[in-house]
C-alpha cells in the first residue's frame, strides 16, 4: 500500500478549504443582510398597520362626544354673544349720552372706555373658548 497521497489531491483539498474559509465571511454578511431586510419588512408592516389605526381614529369621531362638544360650544357662544350685545348696547347708550350732553363729558367717556375694555376682555374670552374647542376637536 502506498503511504503517500498524491500532491494534486492535497492541493485540491487545500484550495477547497481555503475557498470555504474565504467565502464564510461573505456568506455570514449575506445572511445578516437578509435577516435585516426581513426585520425591516416586519417593522414596516407593523408601522403601517399602527399608522392606519391612528389615522382612522383621527378621522372618526364618537357621535356622543361630538354632540356634547357642540352643545357646550353653543351654550358658551350663546352666553358670550348675549353678554357682548349687552356691552355693546351700554357703549352705544353712553356714546349717545356723551354726544347730547353739553359741558364736561369726561365721566361719560370714562364709562365708554370701561365698557370698551370690558367688551375687549369678553371678546378675548370668546376667542379663548373657541381656541380650546378647536384644540379639543383636533385631538379627538
Amino acid at each position: 500500500m502506498a503511504d503517500k497521497v498524491d500532491g494534486a489531491v492535497i492541493d485540491a483539498v487545500t484550495i477547497s478549504n481555503v475557498k470555504t474559509i474565504a467565502e464564510a465571511g461573505s456568506f455570514a454578511m449575506a445572511s445578516l443582510f437578509q435577516h435585516n431586510v426581513n426585520v425591516a419588512r416586519r417593522v414596516d408592516s407593523l408601522s403601517e398597520a399602527h399608522l392606519g389605526k391612528v389615522l382612522e381614529s383621527f378621522s372618526s369621531v364618537d357621535p356622543v362626544e361630538s354632540v356634547a362638544v357642540a352643545k357646550l360650544f353653543k351654550a358658551e357662544a350663546d352666553s358670550s354673544i348675549a353678554s357682548l350685545l349687552a356691552q355693546l348696547d351700554t357703549a352705544q347708550i353712553s356714546t349717545k349720552i356723551a354726544q347730547s350732553t353739553p359741558g364736561d363729558i369726561s365721566v361719560e367717556l370714562n364709562k365708554i372706555g370701561s365698557a370698551v375694555a370690558s367688551l375687549q376682555g369678553l371678546i378675548g374670552g370668546v376667542v379663548s373658548i373657541l381656541q380650546q374647542t378647536i384644540k379639543g376637536a383636533q385631538s379627538t
